[in-house]
């Protein structure tokens, strides 16, 4: 004879599972859910990291600062740029040196390398000055070499910039 106090009880079951089951199964859940925020978080540290070391790296390049006050000199005087396309021309070397480096960066950017807000904060005048200069440098240089993809990234990128530049603090 069986003993009326032992019974067994059927354990509480939802969607023909155990509560203990589904406990497991949110926990990994859950655990999965955390794990893709700190990759998703650090990828996007990962980013500003590298831009940066990028960017601090280039503020001791000589040669860029170089190529960047002659093109700086450039812009204040109204010089058009695109007067300077012989290859053996100093203004040239250092126009090429500069908006290389733009569209280096501007490339990270579009490919999610570099973060472009903390770019676009940092930067954004500069970039969208620099375009301004450039263009006629560039699109002369572009129909004299056939390739109408030279700095395609970073002409993108500042006239983008150029239709939403940074906000003002407040």
């Amino acid at each position: 004879m069986v003993d009326p106090a032992i019974v067994a009880v059927e354990p509480f079951k939802f969607l023909g599972e155990t509560i203990g089951f589904w406990i497991q199964t949110g926990a990994f859940f859950l655990s999965a859910l955390g794990a893709i925020a700190v990759i998703y978080y650090n990828g996007k540290q990962a980013r500003v990291s590298a831009l940066v070391g990028l960017l601090t790296q280039q503020q001791s390049n000589q040669d860029l600062i170089a190529a960047s006050r002659l093109v700086n000199q450039l812009h204040d005087t109204g010089v058009v740029w695109a007067q300077h396309m012989n290859v053996d021309c100093e203004e040239r070397a250092a126009i090429l040196k500069v908006i290389n480096n733009a569209e280096f960066i501007a490339v990270g950017v579009r490919l999610k390398a570099f973060d472009e807000q903390v770019y676009k904060e940092i930067h954004c005048s500069t970039v969208i000055r620099l375009w301004n200069s450039s263009c006629g440098f560039i699109h002369e240089l572009r129909n004299r070499t056939g390739k109408p993809t030279l700095f395609q990234d970073f002409e993108r990128l500042a006239t983008r910039w150029k239709k939403d530049p940074i906000k003002q603090i407040q």
